[in-house]
Order: structure tokens, then sequence, then C-alpha cells
């Protein structure tokens, strides 16, 4: 068994160097960063981390315990007011999965008991549903824009698995300097920030797996029926992710391999490994249970015909077009099967035909990409996850291009230092807490890999656990003790590196032009089941769009329609364009530049025949939140501010002051690791 456990650290850790060498030349390029630093550029600030964390490590150490513990209150309440401030100034509108969530969740709340038509393909999200069905009760009695309360809630969850890692740190007798090193990782994630905005699962299984760890350590360390509850506490829990989200099911397999392994190091005896497996299908089968029974309350019956085969989702993760992500073209070509044995053969068919066109070595490159998508980034797909927003500072939507792209180097930096200790630490410690999370590495990379859809944001339930792995790692790096003329030309060797830096951070600013920025945007209604508007001959839509910066250029989604409109568009009494013609035509449409501000549109049906808008139906405002008693329509458009000359994506000066700071920084840590005796 020793034997096992230390070949199932070293597996996950040549996974997680494999993500290193993608992560540092090979980084996905999709909406939000599109613009990636050069590899030498990410080296010399991989490196620079490096040096500042080994130097921040002594420090720490050398602080008294009341200085430690003050240091660390500060750092958590720094936590608590950054995340307050994210919660009360960001409101996602929600979209795609979301959206359909949070409108279905609504009318929920309102004793309704008829359900979309989107829930009968796909069932996997009405247990969430549920879920946000009665926060919402108790909250809609307060107010009528619940987004902010809700914002706080989830990243009070979030901050569980906070809460855990420093028990953590705290059992592993290395609260000093661990904790306040976890909490600044906390901090500064980007991901931990972008999923406390996003209204969907993916907030309520980031904290599972060091929440699932932190009760495993704590009902070890207890006896009798203490220990018990607390275990049979941790099933529970992780069977609520299993019926949330059904990738989870690699935690609850964790678990199952983790009693094996506390039998095998005798913190189990058999008779209490035996209850603990019992346990762990007895609180899955209790939760499966009680959900169904909700289910059936809320008026939900599946469909069998329309649902989706578990298939779809291995047949979307074999096509080579797209490295194995979510294709909607997959998606229509099942959906449009009458029956459940016609979708059934359709995607078996579909499986076949791409494992055949692949081959044996078209397959493992296949995987490779997969393996790309799913490790290479380490914002988890933070920047594509929103691009509507009820509320969001004016600052941050019309910088957003510029202030993302250097958010994704910081946050590339950092994944990539936590790569590396973490490797480091798997390679090292035999503990069964470090096996833990590398179980749980091999499991969610050989589920999403190996067999099903990949998206980036499906490895998130992995940050704490990296971020763990990755503080005990810097405890086993050597430290440096630099004499005089080792840190001159060391001290060199960051100005060199910095210089070059620079170069290449103007380089590709300049060479990235930003020819539009969108000013306002309502995309939702595409997704799954196309939602239209008819606008009959005669009559008028209007709708009010709120735009963030100057703009002149307007675009709708008429579809498949002839007829003939008059399309007006208005700040407060002055008339800013009036087109006519086609609406078909009339889809990109420019006009003046004009100032920011509430704008309102009118589409006026001046034809014969009807016409038809793409909308978002539902029972709140995309521009102000407010939950309304019944559903309206707000037409699909896009607001954007095109440049006659275009903006380049950063600035020189912005570059140098970057990199001087991160250069300044590392020559100060190298001044810090010097022999004792100097």
């Amino acid at each position: 068994m020793k034997g096992v456990v230390k070949s199932v650290n070293w597996l996950a850790a040549a996974v997680l160097v494999v993500a290193v060498g993608m992560a540092w030349l090979q980084p996905i390029h999709f909406f939000g960063n599109p613009d990636w630093a050069s590899p030498v550029v990410q080296l010399a600030m991989v490196l620079g981390l490096l040096v500042m964390t080994m130097a921040g490590r002594q420090v720490l150490k050398q602080l008294s315990s009341r200085q430690y513990r003050w240091l660390l209150i500060g750092l958590v309440g720094l936590i608590a007011i950054v995340q307050m401030l994210i919660a009360t100034s960001f409101v996602d509108v929600a979209r795609a999965d979301p959206f359909f969530v949070r409108q279905q969740a609504l009318l929920l709340a309102r004793g309704s008991h008829h359900w979309q038509h989107y829930f009968m393909i796909y069932p996997n999200n009405v247990n969430f549903t549920l879920l946000v069905a009665n926060l919402f009760k108790p909250l809609m009695k307060l107010t009528q824009t619940p987004w902010v309360l809700l914002n706080v809630i989830r990243f009070i969850w979030i901050d569980t698995g906070l809460i855990s890692g420093l028990y953590l740190l705290n059992r592993w007798r290395y609260w000093q300097p661990g904790a306040v090193s976890f909490s600044l990782l906390w901090l500064v994630s980007v991901p931990v920030a972008a999923f406390g905005l996003f209204a969907y699962t993916d907030a309520l299984v980031l904290p599972l797996l060091p929440d699932s760890l932190a009760l495993i350590t704590l009902g070890l360390s207890l006896t009798g029926w203490r220990r018990w509850g607390v275990l049979i506490g941790d099933g529970l829990l992780v069977a609520v992710g299993v019926v949330m989200k059904t990738n989870l099911i690699v935690l609850w397999l964790t678990l199952v391999l983790m009693g094996v392994i506390l039998w095998w190091q005798r913190q189990f005896s058999g008779r209490q490994m035996l209850g603990w497996l019992v346990s762990l299908v007895m609180t899955l089968g209790v939760m499966f249970t009680v959900m169904r029974t909700a289910q059936q309350q809320a008026g939900y019956t599946r469909q069998a015909d329309a649902a989706l085969p578990a298939t779809s989702w291995i047949a979307m993760s074999l096509n080579p077009q797209s490295s194995g992500e979510y294709r909607h073209d997959d998606f229509a070509r099942v959906n449009q099967m009458p029956t459940a044995a016609a979708k059934r053969q359709q995607t078996q068919q579909m499986i076949q035909q791409r494992l055949h066109q692949m081959g044996v070595t078209g397959t493992l490159v296949h995987l490779l990409k997969k393996m790309r998508v799913f490790w290479a980034t380490g914002d988890f797909d933070s920047f594509k996850l929103t691009t509507q927003w009820i509320r969001a500072p004016r600052w941050y939507l019309n910088h957003q291009r510029q202030l993302q792209f250097w958010l994704v180097l910081m946050t590339q930096t950092i994944y990539l230092t936590m790569l590396v200790q973490a490797i480091v630490t798997l390679m090292r410690r035999r503990e069964w807490a470090v096996t833990f999370v590398a179980l749980a590495i091999l499991g969610l990379t050989a589920f999403h890999v190996g067999l099903w859809e990949v998206e980036g944001r499906y490895a998130l339930p992995l940050l704490p656990g990296l971020m763990l792995l990755s503080i005990v790692g810097g405890r086993e790096l050597p430290v440096w003790h630099l004499n005089r003329v080792m840190r001159r030309q060391l001290t060199w060797l960051v100005v060199v590196l910095a210089a070059i830096s620079v170069a290449s951070l103007w380089q590709t600013g300049q060479a990235t032009r930003i020819t539009d920025v969108v000013r306002g945007n309502q995309g939702n209604g595409r997704y799954v089941v196309s939602t239209v508007q008819k606008i009959r001959p005669g009559h008028a839509v209007t709708t009010p769009l709120a735009v963030s910066g100057k703009s002149n250029v307007l675009r709708l989604k008429p579809v498949a329609t002839h007829g003939r409109v008059t399309i007006t568009l208005t700040k407060g009494a002055h008339v800013v364009k009036r087109w006519r013609g086609s609406a078909n035509e009339l889809t990109t449409l420019n006009y003046p530049l004009t100032a920011a501000g509430n704008l309102r549109l009118a589409i006026k049906n001046i034809g014969q025949t009807p016409v038809r808008y793409g909308v978002m139906a539902a029972n709140y405002s995309p521009l102000t939140g407010r939950v309304t008693a019944k559903r309206h329509a707000y037409l699909q458009v896009v607001i954007k501010q095109q440049f006659i000359k275009p903006h380049a994506l950063t600035t020189g000066a912005a570059s140098l002051a970057v990199v001087g700071c991160v250069a300044l920084a590392t020559i100060l840590a190298l001044g810090r690791l010097r022999p004792e005796t100097e």
C-alpha cells in the first residue's frame, strides 16, 4: 500500500508537470485573455514570485506570535471588506444555464409548478434550481432586488474553504507562516472573486475539497459518537455536492478510497472502514431520495424523450474541432432526435465515427488538447463567465480589456507558482491528506479529460487543494542564503529580465489594437431555445438601454423576418438617429458619437407582415435587477463604440510601472536572503 500511495502522488505530480508546461507555453485563447505575455515574461514573473515568497516566509517566521496573530486578523478582515465591496459593486445578469436557473427559481419561489422545457433537456440542473428557489423565498420578502444578498451568501459559503484551510494548516503544524500565506492567496485569487459573483453551481462546489478534508481531519481526532457524527456530516456534505454537480462523484469516490488508505495506516479498524463505506453509500442515497421528493413536490417530472443522454456529453467531448468543449451544433444534432432511443443511437454513432476518424494517434492528440483546456489557465474560465452586468463600476466596464490583460498575467503567474510548489509536495510528502488531494486531481482530470466534456471551470474544485499543496511545498524548498557576490549577480539578472519583459509587454500591447469597446449588452434568449418577440403591423416595442461610455454602433437580432420597420434611438427628449427599412437589413446601425447614459430604443412595424426580434423573456430586469410579477421581454442588443483610430492594449508606461514594481520587490527579497553571519 505504501508503494500505491507513492505512485498516486507521483502520478498526480506528473499531471501537474504537464499542466505547468501547457500553462507556461500554451495557454488557452478565449474571451478576456487572448493577448498573453510571452513565455519569457511569464518565466521572469514566476521566478520573481518564487524569490518573494521565499523571503516572505523568512520574514513571517521572525514575527512574534502576537504580531503574527494581528497580521492574520488584519488580512482576514481585508478579505471580508474586499469581498463585500465586490459583492455590492458587481451584479451578474446571468446568461446561458444560470439564466434558466434564475428564471425558474423565481417562478418556483412564487408558487409556480410549471417548468421550462430547458429542464426537460437538462435535468441535471433541477436540484440546484430548487436550492436557489428556497433561497429566494425569504430574500424576496426583504427586497425585490435580492442579487447583492445572494452575492454575499455565495462569498460566505466560499469562505468556508478559507476557514477549513486555516484549520488544516494549524493541524499540520504550519500555522506560521502558512496561515498568512493561504489568506493572502485567497485575497488575491481572481477565481475566488469571480465565482462569488457567478450564479451557478461552481461557487457551491469550490470549497468542498478543503471542507471535506477538514471534516475528516477533525473526525479522526475525536472518538465514539462524535467521530462518527463528523464523518457522517462529511459524507452528507459531499453527497450534496454530487446531487448538485455530477462531476463531484469524483470527490465521493475519493472518500471511498480514503477509507481504505486510513485503514491501511491503522487510523481505521476493519469494522470502522466498513462503517465508513456504508455511511457514504447511505448518505448519498439519502440525498438522492430527498432531492427526488423535492422535485416531485415542486411539480417536476422527467421527460425521457426530451432529456439528453449521458453519452451526449461523451460524444461532444470527442469533437476534435472544439478540443472537447461544449458545441451548440453537437447539442442540436442530438436534441432534434424525437425519442430517447433515437438520441442514444445518434450519440453512439457520433462517438464511433469520431473515434474511427481520429484513430489511436489522433485520439491521444485530442486528449492532450482537452488536457490543455482543463489545466492551462489559472483563471478557471473566470473572464468569460460574465459579459452582462446589472451593476458594475463604469471604470471597469470601460477598461475591461486592459484590466483583464494585467489580471490574467497576475493570475497565471500565481497559478504557475502554485503548480511548481504543489509538485514538490506531491513528490516529497506521503501523508494521507496529500494523497486525498492527489486522488481528487487524478479523478477530475480522468473524468473530464478522458471521458466527459471539458471546460476550464470544471477544475475549480481543485483550486483550494492546489493552494494548500503549494504552501506545504514552499516549506520543502531549500532556503537560499546568498552572499554579497551572488546577490549582486542575481540583481543584474533581475534587471536584464525586467528590461526584456518591459520590451515584450510593450510590443504585445502595441501589436494588439482595440477597434471597439462594448458599452452595453443583452444577449440572453439565444441559448438552447431561441426566444423571439413578434411585433404586429402598426405596433411598436420600446426598451431602455444602459450605456457605460460613449457609443456609436447598435446591433439588433431580427429573426428570419422581411417586414419593414422604423427604428428610433433617443437620449432624453433628443432623437439621436432614426432608421427606416427592412428589419433584416437594419442589424448594424451607426449613429453619431453619443455620451454615456440611458438611451431608449423604439422599433415600430410599418409593414404589412409581423416582424420578429430576439429577446430575453424574464421575471427580472437585466438593467435594474428588479423582480417583476409578470414576465417581460427585453430586446437582444449590443452597443459599442468603434474607434476611428484603434487603441493599443496597454502602454509602455504601464508595462514599465508593473515590471518595475515586480523587479524592485524581487531585488528587495534577494536582500533578505543573506547568510546570518553577514
